[in-house]
C-alpha cells in the first residue's frame, strides 16, 4: 500500500510541475532550487516519519534512474543556451572553470577530512569526496533565472551571472562518469578506467547522433517522441546494466543531439515543459533516499564541504570583480550569490546513493542534500543584494513577468517558432 501512495503522490508531483511549467502558478510559491521537496521527501523518508520505508523506496529505483537520466538529457539538449541564444564562448569557459574550480575545492576539502576522521577504504574515499566535491560545483540556472526573473532584473551583471549558470553543467557531469568508471563492472572482459569511460561518453556521442539521423530534416511530432524516449532507455539500461553513469551518458547524448540536429530549437521548445514535471518527483525521491544519520562524523563533513564551498564562491564572486569592469558595482556579494544549488546537485547524489548503496552514495547524497539547502538560504538574498547594488532590479516587476518561481520567462529576439500541423504532424 505504501508503493501505491508513493506513486501517487509522485504524479501529483509531475502534474504540479506541469503547472508551474504552464505559468499557471502564484508567483512568489515555491523556493527557486525546488529545496521545499527535498525537504519534503525526508521528512516522508525513513528517516524521519517513515511513511515510506527502505524497501518501498527500493521498488522506486528504476523510475529513479528513468527519470535522472531524463533531466540531464533534457539539460544536454540546453546546455549552453539562454533562451534562444548560445553563450558566449569567453563565459562558456569561464563557467567551465567556475565550475571546475569550485569542484575540486570541495573535492580537497571533504578528501582531506574523510582521510583523517573516516574509516572508509582509499577508493570508497575518493568516490565520496569525488561525488560531494561534484555535487558541490555547480549554480543552479534555476535561482538564477528566478531571483532575475522576480526582480526584473536587467543588465550586464545579471546576463553575466545567468551564462555562467548556463556554462557550469559539463565539469560535474564528466567526472560522475570518471569515477562511476572507477568500480569497474562485473563482465567478462577488463578495461581500464578510462575505458570504461570513454564508452560512457561514447555512448552518449554515438546514440545522440543516430537520433539526430533518425529525426532527419524533416521535424514530425509523433516520431520525435519515438526517437527520444527510445535513445534514452536504451542509454539508461545500457549504463545501468554495466554500471556506468547513465546521467552521464544521456548528458552527452543531450548535447550531442542539439549540435547535429537541425531542429534544435524545436527540440528545446517541446523538452523544455517537461524538465520539472521530472525534476520534482525526482527531488522527492532523493529527499527520502537521504539519511542524515549515516555516520557520526557527518556533521562535521557536512560542515566542511559547506565551508569549502563558501570560500571558494567567495573568492570567485572577487575574480570575477577584477576581470569584468561592469561587475564591480554589485560587490562582493556577488561570489555569495553563486551559492546556490539544485537539481544537478540533488541529482548527482541520489545518482551516487542508488550505485554505491551504503555509506559512500548516503554521504554524497547527504552532503549534496545539505548544499542544496544552504545554498538556498543565502544564494538568492545575495544575488538579490549584488544585482540591487549594481542597479539593475525593480522591487515591483510588471504583472507581465513570468508567475512561476522556478521557471522564470526568458526575453529572446529570435523568430517564432513553427508550428505544427495536426493532420499530418509536420512542421508547417
Amino acid at each position: 500500500m505504501n508503493a501505491i501512495w508513493l506513486l501517487m503522490g509522485l504524479l501529483l508531483l509531475s502534474y504540479i510541475g506541469s503547472l508551474l511549467v504552464g505559468g499557471r502558478a502564484i508567483r512568489g510559491m515555491g523556493l527557486p532550487s525546488g529545496a521545499e521537496y527535498v525537504v519534503l521527501g525526508f521528512i516522508l523518508g525513513p528517516s524521519l516519519l517513515g511513511l515510506f520505508d527502505r524497501a518501498t523506496l527500493t521498488t522506486f529505483e528504476p523510475f529513479a534512474h528513468v527519470a535522472l537520466g531524463w533531466l540531464m538529457f533534457v539539460i544536454g539538449v540546453t546546455f549552453g543556451m539562454t533562451g534562444d541564444r548560445r553563450v558566449r564562448t569567453t563565459r562558456l569557459v569561464g563557467g567551465l572553470f567556475v565550475s571546475l574550480l569550485s569542484g575540486a575545492a570541495v573535492f580537497a576539502a571533504a578528501w582531506l577530512f574523510l582521510r583523517f576522521r573516516s574509516p572508509l577504504a582509499p577508493t570508497d574515499r575518493l568516490l565520496a569526496a569525488g561525488g560531494i566535491g561534484a555535487a558541490g560545483a555547480e549554480t543552479t540556472r534555476y535561482a538564477v533565472r528566478w531571483v532575475a526573473s522576480r526582480h526584473h532584473a536587467e543588465g550586464p551583471v545579471s546576463d553575466l551571472v545567468n551564462e555562467i549558470a548556463e556554462s557550469d553543467d559539463l565539469i560535474p557531469i564528466l567526472a560522475v562518469a570518471l569515477l562511476f568508471a572507477l568500480q569497474p563492472p562485473a563482465v567478462a572482459f577488463h578495461l581500464h578506467t578510462l575505458g570504461w569511460l570513454g564508452i560512457t561518453v561514447g555512448l552518449g556521442l554515438l546514440l545522440g547522433a543516430m537520433a539526430a539521423l533518425l529525426l532527419g530534416k524533416t521535424f514530425r511530432l509523433a516520431e520525435t517522441w519515438g526517437v527520444l524516449l527510445g535513445m534514452s532507455l536504451l542509454a539508461v539500461g545500457t549504463t545501468e546494466r554495466l554500471g556506468l553513469s547513465s546521467i552521464s551518458a544521456l548528458f552527452v547524448m543531450g548535447v550531442t543531439l542539439s549540435a547535429l540536429s537541425p531542429h534544435r530549437r524545436e527540440l528545446r521548445r517541446i523538452l523544455s515543459p517537461t524538465e520539472h514535471p521530472v525534476m520534482l518527483p525526482a527531488l522527492l525521491l532523493a529527499g527520502a533516499f537521504t539519511d542524515f544519520s549515516l555516520a557520526k562524523y557527518l556533521p562535521y563533513l557536512v560542515a566542511v564541504a559547506i565551508g569549502a564551498r563558501t570560500l571558494t564562491k567567495g573568492v570567485i564572486g572577487l575574480g570575477i570583480l577584477g576581470v569584468a569592469p561592469a561587475a564591480r558595482r554589485a560587490g562582493p556579494r556577488l561570489g555569495l550569490g553563486l551559492l546556490s544549488a539544485g537539481a544537478l546537485a540533488m541529482s548527482i547524489g541520489l545518482a551516487f546513493a542508488l550505485r554505491f548503496p551504503g555509506p559512500v552514495g548516503g554521504l554524497v547524497l547527504a552532503c549534496a542534500a545539505a548544499i542544496t539547502l544552504f545554498g538556498e538560504l543565502v544564494g538568492p538574498a545575495a544575488l538579490r543584494s549584488a544585482l540591487s547594488r549594481a542597479g539593475e532590479t525593480r522591487d515591483d516587476p510588471p504583472p507581465e513577468v513570468a508567475a512561476s518561481p522556478i521557471v522564470p520567462a526568458t526575453t529572446s529576439t529570435s523568430t517564432p517558432l513553427p508550428t505544427v500541423s495536426d493532420d499530418e504532424g509536420a512542421v508547417t
